[in-house]
């Protein structure tokens, strides 16, 4: 069975075409769902016609005539979503016993989909054929739950469960049938062994649209951080300018105009630029998370039978989305913004104000390009560093000797995270995170080589943050993720504006460990126990 999975809400089940639960759902090319019937309308009645959601093309340009039938049955139909809404339409009857008739109904088998009363509930669990079955209260069972724990039956014969899965007719079938009818055909397997295959592929595509997301986000905060750096460029230029002119008095009024509207014109370019990769890209991940729902909600909700269905026609999909963080060539190319002074020229006479000051605007680097975190050369004993210095690793056995720093100073606003690629203890963390307040050629490693014991040093212990060797209480190091670091975890430290160092843990601030930390600072992960981690781009947060 699929494992449990959260519930879909209200309105996830609504098509947006007709208001009324999904009949049939096909998932467009950006993620988003219709009925296959409301489809099939919207692309007669639009003559551009584009998702009603998100405004993404439903149909790509081709010279090709194709019927509108070919194309909603081209789409991959949501099995997951289908499911759901087909159960909630169960539970939402008025229910009698099966038995009874004139009784109402309290519980549901899950196994054979009888509605039965309270009476008869407690007979079904004590007769020999039934008392082995999953008996839900009709009060606690949600749709989500009898989607994905209801008992699939054999297409040929409706009282006898799927147990086996033909490929040959890709269809899942009694042991009646798998003896009989598909006797001759190859390939035949467990449902169970079928849908632990496609419960795999599942994984694999949730993986992949996760890290494609991952990679938008980051290339999206990096636009956004961009964007703050020309503004702020573009300020500092403002300013020099006005301090250029100010010395000249009036004279110099008619080219402080000229200057400030050069560079604010070339600030809007630039903010025009980023915002028109931003929109791109944000479009780019809306078809990645809308896709993600969808995968994800096959892994949780999706029968057995479905998940191959679900897994061939997802991956099919999936590869042909772009999950890059590279601008297509006809979006418009991000700058920066500079200012060169010539102050040769602020001495010299009016006539000469014409040559004060030029706005440039230069290249701004390859989007997707990130500052590297990479480990300083200096480290604990028992440390091996890679060859490129990202990953580190954890060889003895002893708590002692396993610190490794950043090799540069943290900057403000930038997140400095680590991946635990295996905790050879698990369910216990095998380091501490924190900062070094001077720079490790100057640190001396004592005996211990823990780096909480040092006064140059801030680290984040599982009920107290350590501070210049100085213990102060604190729950942050409580986290579960944390405590435990399990393979897979991130782990990482953020000095704000205000150079407050804050804790992450998987993406998530988990709180303030130390305020108005000094320079330098430097990222530190001291580690206890055997294992390796891997240094992650540095990520820029607002």
């Amino acid at each position: 069975m699929a494992t449990a999975s959260q519930p879909v809400e209200p309105n996830e089940k609504e098509c947006s075409v007709c208001h009324e639960d999904f009949t049939d759902p096909k998932v467009l090319p950006c993620g988003h769902l219709l009925c296959r019937h409301c489809l099939l309308s919207w692309l007669n009645t639009q003559t551009d016609a584009h998702c009603p959601l998100c405004r993404c093309a439903i149909l790509e340009p081709t010279s090709d005539t194709v019927s509108f039938e070919d194309v909603a049955d081209s789409f991959p139909t949501d099995l997951a979503m289908k499911a759901v809404v087909d159960a909630d339409r169960i539970l939402n009857k008025d229910h009698s016993c099966c038995v009874c008739e004139d009784v109402a109904a309290t519980s549901m088998c899950l196994d054979c989909g009888d509605m039965l009363c309270t009476a008869c509930t407690k007979v079904h669990g004590k007769l020999s054929m039934t008392k082995h079955h999953t008996v839900e209260d009709l009060s606690f069972l949600t749709a989500e739950k009898l989607a994905e724990k209801q008992q699939e039956t054999c297409h040929v014969h409706a009282q006898k469960p799927s147990e086996v899965y033909c490929p040959t007719h890709g269809t899942s079938i009694c042991l009646l049938c798998a003896t009989t009818d598909h006797r001759q055909c190859p390939d035949v397997t467990k449902l169970e062994t079928k849908a632990e295959e496609a419960r795999a592929t599942l994984r694999e595509l949730a993986a992949i649209l996760s890290a494609g997301e991952t990679t938008l986000d980051r290339a999206i905060a990096q636009l956004d951080d961009h964007l703050q750096e020309t503004e702020k460029r573009t300020k500092a230029a403002i300013a020099e300018i006005q301090e250029m002119c100010d010395r000249l008095e009036a004279a110099v009024k008619a080219c402080r105009h000229r200057l400030t509207n050069l560079a604010e014109s070339a600030c809007d370019d630039v903010k025009e630029a980023v915002q028109d990769g931003k929109t791109r890209l944000l479009s780019r991940r809306g078809k990645l998370t809308a896709h993600k729902r969808v995968v994800d909600r096959s892994q949780g909700k999706t029968a057995r039978a479905s998940l191959t269905t679900m897994a061939v026609t997802m991956k099919t999909r999936v590869v042909t989305l772009d999950c890059s963080a590279t601008l297509p060539p006809d979006a418009k190319t991000i700058n920066s913004v500079t200012l060169t002074i010539d102050t040769k020229v602020v001495s010299s006479l009016e006539q000469g104000l014409s040559q004060l000051g030029e706005i440039h605007v230069v290249s701004a680097g390859v989007l997707g390009q990130y500052e590297e975190f990479v480990f300083h050369e200096k480290h604990g004993a028992d440390v091996v560093l890679s060859s490129n210095r990202k990953e580190a690793q954890k060889k003895g056995t002893q708590h002692f000797h396993g610190i490794v720093f950043s090799s540069q100073p943290m900057k403000v606003n930038r997140l400095y995270e680590v991946r635990v690629q295996r905790n050879n203890t698990p369910g216990k963390g095998m380091f501490l995170a924190g900062i070094a307040t001077s720079s490790p050629e100057k640190l001396v490693f004592r005996s211990s080589g823990h780096a909480y014991k040092w006064k140059s040093s801030i680290v984040i212990n599982r009920n107290a943050v350590s501070i210049n060797e100085v213990e102060k209480e604190s729950s942050l190091g409580e986290n579960t993720a944390y405590s435990r670091q399990p393979d897979g975890s991130r782990i990482g430290v953020f000095l704000d504006h205000e150079r407050n160092l804050h804790l992450y843990v998987n993406g998530d601030d988990i709180g303030i460990a130390a305020h108005a930390v000094p320079e330098p600072a430097f990222a530190l992960f001291d580690l206890w126990h055997p294992g390796k981690i891997t240094a992650l781009p540095v990520t820029p947060l607002p």
